[in-house]
């Protein structure tokens, strides 16, 4: 009887050992694809303390790819716009300078997730909720813009702070630039399969024209007479009453030492699937060798 008993133990440990539906789904590799909409918004020289009145919409799509329990690999893709005027601004000192803009920022990038998860349970058994971190390496592109009379301007083509002459001026900044994406969400269980979440993600970047303000105005008079009158204004279009004729040449626009950020916080849905792809991670084993301790049966 004793031994009968002892062989349907060592049988059933096999068979849940072994069964498709209790471990085999947990060794396979875990892909995610999903969508996010959000806010966003920007921190620089015209905006200095994300204002809510110029947050903007954001989307963006993602795959990620679990490898171990905790750890993920996600690719992303994010499109959203950012503004910010100086006569709408939480500065009083700059409502006169008058400067504003808005870009629109896409960015593809590569991030590596953790999620604070139970490292001894499987992804169909992961927590209901799970806080994690990210970072990673991102690409994107940006082009500040501010419309005039109706007209839509590049600010980067007209060289607002003098970059196509001649004199003590910076280079053309470049549209297309890397960024450090770091942050923290939380993800809700709501399936084995579907994820839904909400993040906050940091964009450092190592430029300070997102917002084309940066260094300092031109000299007026070489501007005037390279580009005209507009991009005279979209310069300096300061309206200070006790500043008649606008800000001096070659004084301070901008603070080169505080490069811009931006900012993009979601609400995002995942869903999950197995796949052979690549090996899957393994669960930590909680029996010890040549022991069952801990084995129960429902």
């Amino acid at each position: 009887m004793i031994r009968s008993g002892k062989i349907a133990w060592v049988v059933a440990f096999t068979m849940a050992s072994w069964s498709p539906g209790v471990f085999a789904q947990e060794q396979r590799g875990m892909i995610g694809a999903g969508i996010s909409a959000g806010a966003s918004n920007y921190e620089g020289e015209i905006d200095d303390n994300f204002t809510l009145v110029f947050t903007r919409p954001g989307f963006g799509a993602h795959a990620t790819f679990l490898f171990f329990s905790q750890f993920y690999l996600r690719i992303t893709g994010y499109h959203g716009r950012i503004t910010a005027s100086d006569a709408q601004g939480s500065f009083a000192g700059n409502k006169y300078r008058n400067l504003s803009f808005y870009s629109d920022i896409n960015e593809a990038g590569v991030q590596m997730m953790y999620r604070l998860q139970n490292r001894k349970r499987g992804f169909s058994k992961r927590n209901f909720l799970s806080p994690y971190f990210f970072a990673g390496i991102a690409f994107y592109t940006f082009n500040p813009k501010r419309e005039l009379n109706g007209e839509v301007y590049e600010l980067q083509k007209i060289g607002t702070e003098g970059q196509y002459l001649s004199g003590p001026y910076e280079k053309p900044y470049k549209l297309s630039q890397w960024s450090v994406p770091f942050g923290a969400g939380f993800l809700l269980k709501i399936s084995n399969h579907v994820d839904v979440g909400v993040e906050t993600g940091f964009r450092k970047t190592f430029t300070d024209y997102l917002d084309d303000a940066s260094h300092i105005y031109p000299d007026k008079q070489d501007l005037l007479n390279a580009q005209g009158p507009v991009a005279l204004y979209l310069s300096d279009p300061s309206n200070d009453p006790e500043v008649p004729g606008g800000r001096p040449s070659f004084s301070k626009r901008g603070d080169p030492s505080n490069q811009d950020w931006y900012v993009y916080t979601n609400v995002n849905v995942t869903y999950y699937f197995t796949t052979a792809l690549f090996k899957a991670y393994k669960l930590k084993n909680k029996y010890k060798k040549d022991s069952c301790k801990g084995l129960t049966f429902d």
